[in-house]
C-alpha cells in the first residue's frame, strides 16, 4: 500500500509493518488529509497485536495540519491499544525532535527512537 504526490511518498511494507514517510507534506487543511488518516486507519487494521513501525528519518516537512493528522492516529491507536507503535526519527531533520517526542506524551507506550 502507499500514497503518492509530486512532494511525498507514503508506503507500507506488510513484511515489516513499517509506515515509511519521504519528502514534504503541505496539504492544505485537515480535509486534505482524510486520504492519509483512513490509510494510516487501514494500516492499523493489518497491525491488530504487532508491532506497527512509523518512520519518519526521510521527511523533511509536515505541517501543523499534518501534526494533528499523525496524533489523532496515535490518540485512536491509545483508545484501540490492539497494536504497538514504535516511531523512527533523524536528528538530521529539525522538526522531528520536538514533535515527534510529543507522540510519547499522547501515549506513553510509544516507543521513540531518534537517532
Amino acid at each position: 500500500m502507499e500514497i503518492k504526490d509530486l512532494d511525498y511518498h507514503i508506503q507500507f511494507d506488510e513484511a515489516t509493518r513499517t509506515v515509511k514517510f519521504v519528502g514534504s507534506i503541505r496539504l492544505q487543511n485537515l480535509p486534505a488529509y482524510e486520504p492519509i488518516k483512513n490509510f494510516l486507519r487501514d494500516v492499523a487494521k493489518q497491525c491488530q497485536g504487532v508491532l506497527l513501525t512509523m518512520d519518519f528519518k526521510e521527511l523533511q516537512f509536515v505541517n501543523s495540519s499534518g501534526i494533528t493528522t499523525l496524533s489523532m492516529f496515535i490518540i485512536d491507536s491509545r483508545k484501540s491499544a490492539s497494536y504497538q507503535i514504535k516511531i523512527l526519527g533523524s536528528l538530521n531533520v529539525s522538526w522531528q525532535s520536538k514533535s515527534l517526542s510529543n507522540f510519547k506524551k499522547l501515549w506513553d507506550q510509544v516507543v521513540l527512537e531518534i537517532a
